[in-house]
């Protein structure tokens, strides 16, 4: 019964993977990736995957609050962290360098090669980083760091993988680099961050942090809108959009925390902190 069921699972995951790849590239540029069967780069994993996270977020929240103490995860981060450092970063210099190497620049409409992508490997990197970051939910929730878990954490996490499996799949060169450049940058940064501040309490530029990531989002609306307005050779035009519409709503989202934060914000008292001072 449970291979049959499974079978079922494949069976119609297959079939919604070609409906779904055929509406977003009508041109069939996505039949000739020869990097298409990769471990994990399927609707089958992508959904699996995205509808445990869900569940997990939901009843792990649940559980955590029935009374279990929290799980100590600074051991584990005390790993993880670096070694998002590391990926994000080689993933950022690796795209840069490919893109130099083959004549890129910084203006869409560049090569695209549906049969033999430049950036076929380092986009399916980044894309299983996607996955990998699904660990910062995981550290919050066994953790029992409420504050931290919101819609705006949720959502980006949740929809980023399906993003960057579309992506993936339908837009394996090309443009594609500019968001592996721009956004391995920040998390080499914002991974960094996090692990300079498990070892000291106040860090001065965690503001700048948010500014940071707005700036990317903000880049990444023009390339896309560019991307998509001058309907570039190869590329799918359903992908800009879909990344221009994604990107928007995290500007938005990400504005409406800094706003919230650091503009109207609770701020410290003025004899708080001339006391700091002495």
């Amino acid at each position: 019964m449970s291979a049959e069921l499974l079978q079922s699972y494949y069976d119609w995951a297959n079939a919604t993977e070609t409906k779904l790849l055929d509406w977003v590239d009508p041109e069939g540029g996505w039949k000739v990736h020869p990097m298409a069967d990769y471990p994990l780069a399927n609707f089958a994993s992508v959904y699996a995957i995205c509808v445990g996270y869900l569940l997990f977020v939901i009843f792990g929240t649940a559980l955590m609050k029935m009374g279990i103490p929290a799980v100590k995860t600074s051991p584990f981060q005390f790993v993880y962290n670096p070694v998002q450092v590391i990926a994000c970063s080689y993933m950022c210099v690796e795209a840069a360098i490919q893109a130099y190497r083959n004549g890129y620049s910084a203006a869409p409409c560049n090569a695209f090669k549906a049969d033999a992508p430049v950036m076929g490997n380092v986009l399916y990197l980044f894309y299983l980083s996607k996955m990998l970051d699904l660990c910062d939910t995981v550290f919050i929730i066994l953790g029992k760091k409420w504050k931290q878990l919101s819609i705006l954490h949720v959502y980006h996490h949740l929809t980023v993988l399906f993003v960057y499996y579309v992506t993936f799949r339908a837009a394996q060169d090309g443009d594609s680099y500019a968001t592996i450049v721009l956004n391995g940058f920040v998390h080499t940064i914002m991974y960094t961050y996090y692990f300079v501040s498990a070892h000291t309490r106040d860090i001065w530029w965690k503001k700048y942090l948010t500014r940071i990531q707005l700036i990317q989002f903000v880049t990444m609306n023009v390339q896309g809108y560019l991307t998509y307005s001058r309907q570039c050779p190869g590329m799918p035009p359903k992908v800009p959009l879909m990344y221009l519409v994604y990107v928007q709503s995290l500007f938005w989202l990400f504005m409406n925390f800094y706003i919230r934060a650091y503009v109207f914000g609770p701020k410290k008292p003025v004899v708080e902190d001339a006391k700091k001072k002495v």
